[in-house]
């Protein structure tokens, strides 16, 4: 699958829920969706890297698809519903729980969090900058592990 198709979806859930998404947001959106489907399912979300820009994680594809809108909400008019039979029900239910979950932070809220992590430290010191998805599921993994322990 490609990130361009989870952006889509999470477009196509903040109109559904009348909520807003910046490329900011949408960047540290799929940066989580795929930490969080390699813990969950051991393999990745999307095949696109996921760089280690300055304001965090970014998909580089995704980022140049809605630059235009700079600091602004994506405005996303595609009629995407016929689209979502391309995604299993398993992929359904991860991505609807996970923008349950994530919707509600800021894009600030999520450039803070993947500044302190370090999958985003380790990769923005080297010179491809690209996020080691090994890297990401182990460090998400002990995470989840640490906090089911509390």
């Amino acid at each position: 699958m490609k990130a361009i198709n989870v952006a889509k979806y999470f477009l196509y859930k903040a109109n559904q829920e009348g909520d807003l998404i910046t490329n900011l947001k949408m960047q540290k959106l799929l940066y989580y969706a795929q930490a969080w489907y390699l813990v969950n399912f051991g393999k990745s979300l999307f095949d696109d890297h996921i760089l280690a820009w300055n304001l965090g994680p970014v998909v580089k594809s995704v980022y140049d698809e809605y630059k235009e809108f700079r600091h602004t909400p994506i405005i996303f008019e595609e009629d995407f519903g016929e689209n979502i039979k391309q995604f299993e029900k398993d992929d359904l239910r991860f991505l609807d729980d996970f923008y349950d979950q994530f919707s509600c932070y800021s894009a600030h809220d999520l450039v803070n969090m993947s500044h302190s992590e370090d999958p985003w430290k380790k990769a923005y010191k080297t010179v491809s900058q690209i996020i080691d998805l090994k890297l990401m599921k182990d460090f998400y993994t002990k995470l989840y592990e640490k906090n089911i322990k509390k």
